[in-house]
This record gives C-alpha cells, sequence and structure tokens, in this order.
C-alpha cells in the first residue's frame, strides 16, 4: 500500500520565508520516505529496473540515483576488508565475465569461505591496482593463492603485490582447452573430408558419464578418425592427472603428456602442449594450493541471469552496482546507510 501526500507551502509571518510542511519519515528536502527507498531497493535487487518501476510508480532515474547512493562498491569493500583481517591464509578468485561484447568486467572472490569481495568495472590493469592498494600490505602477505584463468592480463600485477602468493590456474580452464582443441579437430576433419561428425555431445562428456549407446557410437566415429580418439583421450588424461594425490606424481604424468604432445603431427595436439608447457609451472601448483574457481564462476552464473533479467545494461558502473546489490545480503548494503 502506498500513500501519497501533498505536502502544504506555508509563509513565516516574521521573515515571509516560503517553506514546506515537514512530514514525519520523509527527510529535508525529500520526496519519499526512506522506507520506500529501502523497499525499492530490495525489489530491486531481484526484478528489473522496469518492474520495480511499474510496481512502484518510480521513473529510471530516481531508481538508478537511489542505487547509486546506497549501493557503493568502495564502501562495501571497506565492510570485507574486516572479514579479510580475520583470516590467517587467504585464496583469491579472478575472473573476468563479458560487460557488452568484448568489454569485461573482473569479479574478484575470496574461494575458501566463499565471499564476494568486489566487481571491477573492467579488466585493465588500472583498475586492478587499485584493488590492490586499497588492501593493507598485512592483508596482501597474507594471500597465499589466487586461482584464475590462462591470461596474461593480471599476472604481473598479481606477482607485485601478492609476494606470498602462488598463481594457480583453474582445473576447469585447463580441461576445457583440452576439450576446445579436441572439438576444432572434429569440426577440421569435417570440412577436410566433407562429412558430418555428429558426437559433439558426446566428446564434451567425461568417459565414466556415457551411456552404453554414447559409447559405441564414439568408438564407431574414432575408428573412421584415430587422431580425434586421440585427442579425447588427450582430454581425459588431463582430468586423470587431478586426481593425482602428490605433486611430484603429478608433474612426472604431465611433463610426459606435455612431450607427447609436443612431438604429435596434429596441429591441435601441438597447439595444445606448447600452452601447457607455458603455463606449467601455475597449472602444477593445483598440488601445492587446491583451490579452484569454482564460487567465482557460480557468482558468474547468477550476474547472467541478473542482466539477463534486465535485458542488459547500458553503464558500466550501473551494472555493477546492481550485481553487487543482488549478490550481497541487503543486510551489509543496510548496515552502512542509517534510514
Amino acid at each position: 500500500m502506498y500513500l501519497e501526500v501533498k505536502r502544504d507551502r506555508l509563509i513565516c509571518l516574521k521573515c515571509k520565508k516560503v517553506f514546506a510542511q515537514e512530514l514525519p519519515g520523509i527527510p529535508k528536502y525529500a520526496r519519499k520516505t526512506s522506507n520506500f527507498v529501502k523497499q525499492s531497493l530490495q525489489y530491486l535487487s531481484k526484478n528489473s529496473f522496469a518492474e520495480v518501476g511499474r510496481v512502484n510508480q518510480i521513473s529510471y532515474t530516481p531508481l538508478k540515483n537511489q542505487l547509486h547512493e546506497y549501493v557503493n562498491p568502495h564502501e562495501l569493500l571497506g565492510e570485507k576488508i574486516k572479514v579479510l583481517h580475520k583470516l590467517t591464509d587467504i585464496y583469491l578468485g579472478i575472473d573476468g565475465q563479458s560487460f557488452r561484447g568484448k568489454d569485461m568486467i573482473l569479479t574478484i572472490t575470496e574461494v575458501k569461505i566463499k565471499e564476494l569481495l568486489t566487481i571491477l568495472p573492467s579488466e585493465l590493469q588500472v583498475d586492478l591496482t587499485a584493488f590492490c592498494e586499497k588492501l593493507p600490505v598485512d592483508l596482501r602477505l597474507k594471500v597465499k593463492g589466487i586461482a584464475m584463468d590462462m591470461t596474461n592480463k593480471h599476472s604481473k600485477v598479481l606477482r607485485h603485490y601478492f609476494p606470498n602468493a602462488l598463481i594457480v590456474i583453474d582445473h576447469y580452464h585447463v580441461i576445457q582447452l583440452a576439450l576446445r582443441h579436441t572439438q576444432n579437430m572434429r569440426r577440421t576433419l569435417q570440412s577436410a573430408f566433407n562429412v558430418s561428425i555428429p558426437i559433439k555431445k558426446e566428446l564434451d562428456k567425461n568417459r565414466e558419464d556415457l551411456t552404453p549407446f554414447e559409447k559405441e557410437k564414439l568408438r564407431q566415429y574414432f575408428e573412421r578418425f584415430p587422431q580425434l580418439q586421440k585427442a579425447y583421450l588427450v582430454k581425459e588424461r588431463i582430468r586423470s592427472i587431478y586426481k593425482v594425490v602428490d605433486h611430484d606424481s603429478a608433474q612426472k604424468e604431465y611433463i610426459l603428456l606435455k612431450d607427447e604432445l609436443l612431438c604429435s603431427r596434429d596441429l591441435e595436439l601441438q597447439e595444445l602442449g606448447a600452452t601447457l608447457s607455458n603455463w606449467e609451472g601455475e597449472i602444477l601448483n593445483y598440488f601445492h594450493c587446491r583451490i579452484t574457481n569454482a564460487y567465482t564462476e557460480g557468482i558468474h552464473t547468477k550476474c547472467k541471469l541478473i542482466k539477463r533479467k534486465s535485458y542488459g545494461f547500458r553503464n558500466v558502473d550501473t551494472y555493477v552496482r546492481k550485481l553487487i546489490l543482488g549478490l550481497v545480503p541487503l543486510i551489509s548494503i543496510f548496515s552502512i546507510h542509517t534510514f
């Protein structure tokens, strides 16, 4: 229920100054109550601007202004720093996601306690550097591991600000890299022999998850295209490496696989071997610091849902604040402000 009230305009008989009637719960010069703002933000955390505007009879601009006023990434990062001070060791997860086309934003989390720290408006080094400098030196020294994907965009900055941290390539990205080369080989064979090889779904699945029918289907195509079978088995061998307990055993299997790929006659397998060689240290760091970016990837799934429900965003700053509003508990946001 919403009550629309028109304030009386009054005039002081002594100074002749005109002023508006004061009403309880409505700040000076405001046209809405604090409770209305809080309720609008609560509804906006789960719905689009258009839906909130339709229900609350409010246009986009006032809603956006409320979002920018009460959801401040810098203030929230200050609250998260207080949480990090309580930890003995810190393990960060860093991953980018698309804002619009090739424009990316950067999500930073604490993967052990599953806490969203902040969302940066771009993947540029200047934004990542600004985040690192906001962290006190004692917190930077506490960071023991950083999970990330295979990109050289952030490695230099991260090694500079977190000298005690191991850079760990998320094993999901390593397996996806092998799978991508397998699918590229399938498409190349289709073009070379002008035939259809309809086993994309089967190649994506793990060997133990295949049904008897899918196994037979793969066997038939592997007999015709043995190089495709070799690529699939490479992907499965990489998965098996991550099941090894100790670092030395994993390193032996990894080096053996890498050397085989580099000596392969297939171009796709050679490229995969070169990538594994370039990132060997960071990939094998997983066996020293067993962290993944699974929580960060889960955050990205929610971000995609928020963006889809809002039919996209034009302004990256508004997008970041809307994501934080939807991902961070409202009590954390409201506790910073007095309503």
